[in-house]
């Protein structure tokens, strides 16, 4: 449909427009071209997908229930429309034929037949119009179900205007999903053809063709202007113009995401170069990184005094982002989700693991909740049940819990923590970023293997007994950390770093606030000369069998550490109390996840629609989610590195 959808009150179309499309929207210009060779999922983002499709069809609520499958005329120079902004008037029978003989009866086809090539232009429009209100009424009974309307439109309207769009402009490729799909909007709207066409109305498309062929940044950042000034066509309050002021808008983001990539693109080829030994092939390789000192772990007191009086950001403005949808940890969750206080349980545990298809080692499971709180106390032992509020980090305060699961016994032993990185790493990661010098991260959720090791051994800072993010007593595993290179508040824009940051859990070693450039830390410290433990980081070692003093006995223990937020275990408290736990439907929609450590079956197919390697392993590491949050990334313009049904089906993966 070449018209443009206002939500007010359905797709509304242009008579002019219409009638000088006729000629040309199908065919490309022929004169500059882009190669394609990917499906056209992949050249336009998610958010450009939904934009033209709103647009072109109004939506699913707007077909079935003001439509309601029905063809009709829109009347202006249109035709019979069916499905999702066909218009039989200026296809062919051929083409007819070809896009819709097996989506419909035979019967219903022969009926629309006669539609073909008809539509409401001069001359004898009034002739035209009393009979394509014939047709209508006569068609009423035809009804062409949503998913038969989409299937059409993804699968053969999509596919030729995306060969359009890229027949027509050169250096598609430069640009951002999210600009191209503005471009594929205009060019469902418009045509192609408007590009080379000699007409003035079509003089600002000629513009953008001739800004697209020098392939110069600074050319790009003036289509937006072009986009805005072929309102004069239309006027300012038609919603032609309305699109035309939205694709602009559009286009302006996709400069902007595309910008912060190429930014993340630089640090991220610098930080390969001084870190090559980071690297993994395309199939997953969970052996640890050689490190003889903890470099990204280090005490942020040893941070460089002047650094932190670079102009910029300041420590007022690092802040945890307020917005739940604009982080990676809680963007997955399903919403309105409201839990103030729960009951934590082992079986709640026990369903985290369950869905998020973790396999965690045999013993003791060590488990963190990023954002939570342990009502009215520092520390619960020994129990069946521990009381838990929702709360979010702020990178200053211990906002978080850590606690320990006895598998067997199913007692619980919790204590007040943080899983993030405090204010000054943020500040100073954000800093020394613009250098090209990686530190300070988030761990982002997941199952990780931690061994009983020394942190910063052989200095001053030196802690024997801690938990190492690693599969050896020394080194680092390679995950994917996030980290905040473009301001201060972290967000599902920023930074999937694969890296070893040697994220380790060790005592806070401050009495106000903790020392963290992305390590997990209980409230306490560590005595070099006698080798004692104190605090709470004492105590949570005790639960783990550790004991308050260190032993070199226990180096080399291994224990499974699954990360998650405050609201997924009172998502899975709730999921108890209801009984709705054991409705598998509702509880795959709210619990189903595969992120970082998840393993099985379902990670072997996302590895295949993921075009992996074979993983033997069957295990999300490095490579996996890398992989997945470069396919978010370019479909969605964002990522969180989390797999749920809701992401499966925005991806088209068809994984869950």
């Amino acid at each position: 449909m070449s018209g443009s959808f206002d939500p007010t009150i359905g797709p509304a179309f242009d008579l002019q427009e219409r009638s000088e499309i006729a000629g040309f929207r199908e065919e490309p210009s022929g004169l500059e071209a882009t190669s394609l060779d990917r499906p056209w999922r992949d050249v336009v983002s998610r958010k450009a997908y939904d934009f033209v499709v709103r647009w072109e069809t109004g939506g699913r609520n707007y077909y079935e229930q003001v439509i309601k499958g029905r063809p009709i005329w829109p009347e202006y120079s249109s035709g019979i429309t069916i499905g999702c902004g066909y218009d039989l008037g200026y296809h062919t029978l051929a083409q007819f034929q070809a896009d819709w003989g097996s989506r419909m009866p035979q019967s219903e086809f022969e009926r629309l037949k006669p539609c073909i090539g008809f539509f409401t232009a001069e001359p004898n429009r009034a002739t035209k119009v009393t009979k394509a209100k014939h047709l209508v009424q006569s068609l009423k009974d035809i009804v062409i179900a949503w998913d038969v309307a989409i299937e059409q439109f993804d699968n053969s309207k999509m596919p030729k205007l995306v060969g359009n769009l890229y027949g027509a402009l050169d250096n598609l490729d430069k640009l951002h999903p999210h600009s191209r799909g503005a471009l594929l909007s205009l060019v469902f709207n418009r045509g192609s053809g408007g590009f080379t066409s000699t007409k003035d109305r079509y003089r600002e498309m000629n513009e953008i063709r001739r800004l697209m062929k020098s392939g110069r940044r600074a050319d790009f950042a003036a289509i937006p202007e072009q986009l805005l000034a072929m309102r004069r066509i239309w006027g300012p309050d038609s919603s032609l113009s309305t699109r035309r002021k939205e694709e602009a808008d559009l286009f302006k983001v996709g400069l902007s995401e595309q910008s912060l990539t190429e930014t993340l693109e630089t640090l991220t080829s610098y930080a390969d170069k001084m870190q090559e030994a980071t690297e993994v092939s395309l199939s997953e390789d969970h052996s640890d990184v050689s490190m003889q000192s903890d470099i990204e772990s280090d005490d942020d007191e040893l941070l460089v005094d002047t650094f932190l009086e670079a102009p910029g950001p300041t420590l007022a403005d690092v802040k945890w982002n307020p917005n739940d949808d604009d982080h990676p940890d809680y963007r997955h969750l399903p919403k309105p989700l409201a839990i103030p206080e729960f009951d934590l349980t082992a079986e709640d545990i026990e369903a985290l693991v369950e869905f998020n298809a973790f396999d965690p080692k045999p013993g003791l499971l060590v488990f963190a909740l990023r954002g939570c709180r342990i009502v009215g106390a520092d520390k619960r032992e020994d129990v069946a049940s521990i009381t838990l509020g929702d709360q979010r980090p702020d990178h200053r305060d211990y906002r978080c819990v850590i606690g320990v699961l006895n598998r067997q016994t199913k007692k619980l032993w919790a204590y007040k923590a943080s899983t993030v990185c405090n204010a000054t790493s943020v500040l100073s990661g954000y800093q020394k970023a613009q250098r090209g010098v990686f530190e300070g991260n988030i761990l982002t959720t997941g199952c990780y293997t931690y061994t009983v090791g020394i942190h910063r051994a052989g200095t001053s800072g030196e802690i024997k007994g801690v938990l190492r993010l690693a599969n050896e007593s020394t080194g680092a595993s390679t995950v994917v950390a996030l980290r905040s290179v473009t301001d201060v508040v972290y967000d599902r824009r920023d930074f999937f770093h694969k890296c070893a940051p040697a994220d380790n859990i060790h005592p806070g070693r401050r009495n106000t606030g903790f020392s963290s450039l992305g390590c997990l830390t209980l409230p306490g410290d560590y005595r070099i000369a006698s080798k004692t433990h104190t605090g709470l980081w004492a105590d949570f070692r005790v639960a783990l069998g550790l004991g308050k003093v260190f032993a070199n006995a226990d180096l080399g223990k291994q224990f499974s550490v699954i990360l998650l937020t405050g609201l997924d275990a009172a998502l899975a408290s709730r999921l108890r109390t209801s009984g709705e736990i054991a409705d598998k439907t509702k509880a795959d929609a709210a619990l189903r996840r595969l992120r970082f450590g998840s393993q099985g079956p379902l990670v072997a197919k996302l590895q295949q629609k993921l075009g992996l390697a074979p993983d033997a392993s069957r295990l999300i590491g490095p490579v996996t989610r890398e992989s997945l949050i470069k396919r978010q990334q370019d479909k969605l313009g964002w990522a969180d590195g989390i797999l749920s049904p809701e992401m499966d089906e925005d991806l088209g993966l068809g994984v869950l």
